[in-house]
């Protein structure tokens, strides 16, 4: 879906802020900001963004996107297009940390705040016997990535986070897997429920929150970055993000106010503070020829596969499966270049029980099989020139690393 973008000069004058940074730009007209509006770090994003701007001495408004774009979800727009047509920054925007690259050009800021999935029981909740074992689940969600890179064998997939914390309390779920900052958000609003949680030890079980804009704010990305380094060597930031944050080693209750604060992992900066562009590089798929990976396919089953993908799969994963409202199938976001807890096998056996979303099973074994072969292909793999077969796809017991960036 398209927007139409609308152009607000701004004029600047020079202004020396608080911190002592060499003269950022002030602009006359207040900085547009925009934030995801049923998000459950709305209320830390909003302190957070008060903090920075109050601190550069900023001008700042607040964009009602639901009243902006009206009936229409939020979720059908790209934070790209809002931020060409509505805002100049986005806030609260969760950043895997292993995934940093976003199609277009875009700055990000220092991540102000770490934010991790995590694999959460409910002791008080009385437990059904067909509850044993089984993890609960948001659908379209990292969690059942997650889930399966843990080896967990029985799932329960849910419509919403909501309903995977209601599962857990009803006893129809022993786990649920959701991201903290939710947990934290419904004991807030439910105040005798309690958990226990701990962290997932996945690839993308971590994550930062972060501002986020276009090429054209590169510079205010900038300043809020240098805001936020400042506010977090004064203690400001530790004081208000704390709460929504969870230790990255040991289980905890949710909400421990006592629990040791974590700093924000600062992945999307560069040594000397500068921030890195995500529109890195993305490396073509024939371009693989350096690498000697080869595995259990057919060449003639890449094109196929790449069209099943995009009838079946290119609308939640993306086009270039860098991840949409599900997690990215290629690259440091979805496989490490070594030493991966995933199989080539439990991908594809996931796959075959769990994908696509809206009805799980669909396609044909060998449809699934041609889908894989792209997968591998789009991750580095050279093709051994033997068809893969659903069975031999199924058996694979070889770790599924991505050899691309």
């Amino acid at each position: 879906m398209s927007i139409k973008s609308s152009v607000r000069i701004l004029s600047c004058c020079a202004l020396v802020s608080a911190t002592g940074l060499a003269a950022p730009l002030s602009y006359a007209a207040p900085i547009l900001v925009c934030g995801f509006p049923e998000s459950p770090t709305k209320m830390i994003d909003l302190a957070v963004s008060s903090a920075i701007f109050r601190d550069l001495h900023k001008p700042y408004q607040l964009v009602d996107l639901n009243h902006e774009i009206g009936d229409q979800s939020t979720s059908e727009y790209t934070i790209a297009e809002l931020l060409k047509s509505k805002c100049d920054v986005f806030m609260g925007v969760p950043i895997s940390t292993e995934d940093l690259q976003f199609k277009g050009g875009m700055a990000v800021s220092t991540a102000y705040m770490r934010a991790d999935f995590v694999k959460f029981t409910a002791p008080s909740a009385v437990l059904k016997k067909s509850g044993a074992g089984v993890v609960a689940v948001a659908y379209k969600s990292p969690a059942q990535l997650i889930a399966a890179e843990e080896n967990d064998a029985d799932f329960d997939v849910e419509n919403n986070t909501a309903d995977v914390i209601q599962s857990v309390l009803r006893g129809h779920a022993q786990f649920g897997i959701t991201w903290y900052p939710s947990l934290v958000e419904y004991q807030r609003e439910h105040p005798a429920a309690h958990f226990a949680a701990q962290p997932t030890q996945t690839k993308i079980s971590d994550w930062t929150l972060s501002f986020v804009a276009d090429d054209k704010n590169r510079t205010l990305i900038q300043q809020i970055s240098a805001s936020i380094r400042h506010l977090s060597a004064s203690g400001k930031m530790a004081s208000l993000t704390q709460p929504w944050s969870m230790h990255a080693t040991s289980a905890q209750s949710v909400g421990d106010a006592t629990a040791k604060f974590v700093p924000a992992v600062d992945a999307l900066s560069t040594a000397d503070g500068a921030e890195r562009s995500l529109s890195g590089r993305v490396v073509d798929a024939a371009d693989t020829s350096s690498t000697p990976h080869e595995a259990n396919f057919a060449a003639s089953q890449v094109i196929p596969g790449k069209k099943l993908y995009a009838a079946e799969c290119a609308q939640c994963h993306g086009d270039a499966l860098q991840g949409r409202t599900a997690p990215a199938l290629r690259g440091p976001g979805f496989a490490p270049t070594s030493n991966s807890t995933m199989t080539v096998g439990g991908i594809y056996q996931y796959m075959t029980t769990n994908m696509p979303a809206d009805k799980p099973g669909k396609l044909k074994p060998k449809d699934y099989a041609k889908i894989m072969a792209f997968l591998l292909h789009e991750n580095g793999y050279r093709p051994s020139g033997q068809n893969l077969s659903p069975s031999t796809a199924g058996d694979d017991p070889s770790p599924f690393n991505s050899f691309v960036k």
